[in-house]
């Protein structure tokens, strides 16, 4: 988040140099943010953030060119480092964001009945090469980011021969540790948070993605020497520029004479102590890395897990031990998982909802690993957030669950490649995510979203709208889309955690089901291979048409279909209940015609 106005009253401070030769440590997430602003600058004929978003392959493409810019200005990239464990500190913090994320979707809605048109301009090369820093329309940064932005550029970097050895996800904050870096050996740190100028970088020194510029012969940018800021400031040196940040936290509207008058004197650091060592806090050095052997191998995956997935298997100390993270806590009562913001229909339920049970399996078989005092069955998820108010608690499966849930994905992934003959494999999960729609709706009484969006889509094409030109996408569409993103990533998720537990091993004590889950998984398409919204209607109407035809032969669905009008949504509901009870009394331990009931209702 930053310190506001630091940088506005250090910056007659910084110092043009050339960064030509220099090393260099990248803040990964800081970077992600700075390539995807650059590439909305790239899509000036976009009318709003849904055609402006790149596509995961383009921030992909970008962030490498990015680099690839920098070492041909003779550059030496030591270390990109991404966040991966959030501190309790900053749970406040990550909650506001949310909160102000859930509200910026909500205006936008309320703003706009059409979200965006179906086809989307194309993306222009930036005029001035990859350090073209064009301003961005604030039309198009209106909604939240892409919601895989990080993970998408972590991907591509860790697919890349050049940059993967030096790109680490962090038990941490990746503050900490480009500090660190740089008070052991020097160097610029490349960041868009001010942050990092009140860390000890020792004689390191800070710059920010924006300040960076192409010169005649090579490239400068505005450096900022922490340490020698301070002596011109003439800040005391038990403080240094903490004291200085410290005042603008605490009075954000007083003037830049005034707070430095009170640095100077410790005046408010003196006056508020616990305040001050609250502050400081997040700025402490980090001690030495903890000792741990780690017979698994797991250290490399624990580094290279996307940053929210990261987060949540690092609440279990066994794991962040492994990992190396500095001091490890004891574990909370009450674990958490903050998803990737998905940007949805507000109205609707919440995207996410649909796959949650995947996650619930996901989340769970981190017992399978852990010491038996460490295992959960409960974790609080946050998707969206109105308030303050605490996530959606969801149950997690115990042990002799965990393979009959497998075993149900894997036949569903089976059946499904069955009844889609020449579809690809990674286009089976787009088929699963439709399936979890149709079952999910079906669960609760409701038409599919997917046929309301098949007839959008037909709509779309038909004569009158190609000649008038009055091609939108719906609200429907944006929600359905969404749903079929969440599905991808929760099954991602899936993936990552389940490729740390058969990496820890070993093989012979885990279920054969889970084994081959995740040898099934191997088929789920990368990041970059996800479709944009601009081609969800050639997906959606392709594979949805067929997704029709599975619900109008479910005998459930025809039953729906053929049901008393007059009976409510509700009566209908609990009637089907009462019939699913009665036919599991009367069967014994028969399963249940949906393979995702088996976890329960979240």
């Amino acid at each position: 988040m930053g310190i506001p106005h630091l940088i506005t009253f250090l910056q007659p401070y910084a110092e043009a140099e050339s960064i030509v030769g220099r090393h260099v440590v990248i803040d990964g997430s800081g970077f992600a943010y700075h390539i995807y602003h650059a590439c909305l600058s790239a899509r000036p004929a976009a009318w709003n953030p849904f055609e402006a978003a790149p596509s995961y392959e383009e921030l992909g493409k970008a962030c490498i060119a990015w680099l690839d810019g920098l070492r041909d200005n003779g550059v030496e990239i030591k270390k990109i480092y991404f966040d991966g464990f959030l501190p309790p500190l900053k749970f406040d913090t990550r909650m506001k964001r949310l909160m102000r994320q859930t509200h910026q979707l909500s205006q936008y809605h309320v703003s706009n009945a059409t979200p965006c048109r179906a086809s989307f301009p194309p993306l222009d090369s930036l005029p001035g090469g990859p350090f073209h820093t064009a301003s961005v329309k604030s039309k198009l940064s209106a909604l939240p980011p892409s919601p895989f932005l990080v993970p998408a550029v972590l991907e591509a970097l860790l697919d890349s021969d050049q940059y993967r050895e030096r790109t680490e996800v962090v038990p941490g904050e990746a503050d900490l540790y480009c500090a660190k870096y740089l008070s052991q050996h020097g160097g610029i740190v490349l960041t868009g948070d001010s942050d990092l100028l009140v860390h000890d970088l020792g004689n390191g020194a800070v710059s920010f993605f924006r300040d960076i510029t192409p010169d005649k012969r090579a490239l400068s940018v505005q450096v900022y020497r922490p340490t020698v800021i301070a002596e011109r400031l003439d800040l005391p040196k038990s403080h240094g520029l903490h004291a200085f940040a410290f005042e603008i936290s605490m009075d954000s509207h007083g003037t830049f004479r005034k707070l430095l008058a009170d640095a100077r004197t410790l005046k408010t650091a003196t006056a508020s102590p616990s305040e001050f060592k609250r502050f400081s806090k997040e700025y402490n050095q980090l001690t030495a890395p903890l000792e741990a052997k780690d017979p698994t191998n797991l250290f490399p995956l624990l580094r290279s897990l996307d940053p929210r997935i990261s987060e949540y298997v690092l609440q279990y100390p066994y794991l962040a031990r492994i990992a190396r993270q500095d001091e490890v806590a004891k574990g909370s009562q009450t674990f958490h998982v903050f998803l990737p913001f998905l940007l949805d229909f507000p109205v609707r339920t919440n995207a996410w909802e649909v796959s949650t049970v995947i996650r619930q399996l996901a989340y769970g078989l981190i017992n399978l690993i852990v010491p038996e005092d460490q295992q959960r069955l409960v974790v609080s998820e946050y998707r969206k957030q109105q308030d303050e108010s605490t996530g959606r608690e969801l149950q997690l499966p115990n042990l002799p669950q965990i393979p009959e849930a497998c075993t149900a994905i894997t036949t569903l992934y089976s059946q499904l490649q069955q009844n889609f003959p020449g579809v690809s494999r990674s286009e089976i999960w787009t088929a699963i995510a439709i399936h979890q729609e149709i079952e999910y709706s079906y669960s609760r009484a409701k038409t599919p979203l997917c046929k309301l969006v098949v007839q959008q889509l037909a709509d779309l094409e038909n004569e009158y709208n190609m000649r008038n030109k009055r091609r939108n996408l719906t609200w429907d569409i944006i929600q359905f889309f969404a749903q079929i993103q969440g599905s991808y990533y929760s099954f991602r998720i899936l993936k990552q955690i389940m490729s740390l537990v058969v990496s820890h091993g070993p093989p012979q004590s885990l279920p054969e089901p889970l084994l081959h889950l995740h040898w099934q998984l191997e088929s789920l398409p990368n990041l970059r291979d996800l479709p944009g919204l601009d081609s969800a209607p050639s997906i959606i109407g392709s594979l949805g048409k067929r997704a029709i035809s599975i619900i109008t032969s479910h005998p459930s669905m025809d039953e729906e279909a053929t049901a008393d009008p007059q009976e409510s949504c509700r009566a209908r509901k609990k009637k089907r209940k009462r019939n699913h009870s009665a036919a599991g009394a009367s069967s014994g331990c028969q399963k249940p015609a949906n393979p995702f009931e088996l976890l329960g209702d979240a």
